[in-house]
C-alpha cells in the first residue's frame, strides 16, 4: 500500500474517531495526517519529513484553529428571563451546611448538587444564604450572603 494513502486513512479514521470521543482534540491529528499524506504523495521515501510534516500541521492546526473551532461547534443557549449563569437564579435562598469563613470559600448544596461558594461577610452553619451571582473567574462558584432573619 502506498506511503501517502495509509497517512490519508490514518486522517479519515482520526476525523471519525473525533466524532465519537469527545474533547475536539482528535480532528487536529487528522489534519497532520492530512499533511503528511501531501508530503508523502510528493516524497514517497522521505519518511522523516513525512512524520515532521504531520508533527508540524497537528501543532500549528491545534493552536490556531481550536479556539475558533470549539466556538464555531459549540452550541449556546439562553437562560429564561431572571436565570444566570448555569441556570443558577440570583436571588434563591439556600440552607449553609458547612459554615463559610469571611472571605473564604467553602460548599453549598443547591439544586441537589454540591457547589463550590464563596461569600464576604461569611456565613455561619445552619443558616439561611441567599445566592447573588457566579464568581466571574470560577464559573463553578456560588456567590452568597447570609441573610438576616425575619428577612
Amino acid at each position: 500500500m502506498a506511503t501517502w494513502l495509509i497517512w490519508f486513512l490514518s486522517g479519515l479514521g482520526l476525523g471519525v474517531a473525533e466524532m465519537i470521543v469527545p474533547g475536539f482534540i482528535i480532528i487536529f491529528f487528522g489534519i497532520g495526517c492530512l499533511g503528511a499524506a501531501v508530503a508523502a504523495a510528493i516524497a514517497p521515501d522521505a519518511y522523516a519529513i513525512q512524520v515532521a510534516v504531520f508533527i508540524a500541521v497537528s501543532v500549528v492546526s491545534l493552536i490556531a484553529l481550536r479556539k475558533f473551532s470549539i466556538k464555531m461547534f459549540t452550541g449556546r443557549s439562553q437562560s429564561p428571563a431572571g436565570v444566570g449563569d448555569h441556570n443558577v437564579e440570583p436571588g434563591t435562598r439556600i440552607t449553609i451546611d458547612a459554615g463559610i469563613p469571611a472571605g473564604g470559600k467553602g460548599r453549598v448544596r443547591y439544586r441537589g448538587t454540591m457547589w463550590d461558594a464563596r461569600s464576604v461577610e461569611g456565613v455561619s452553619a445552619g443558616a439561611e444564604a441567599e445566592i447573588t451571582g457566579v464568581d466571574g473567574m470560577n464559573r463553578s462558584c456560588l456567590i452568597v450572603r447570609q441573610v438576616q432573619p425575619g428577612s
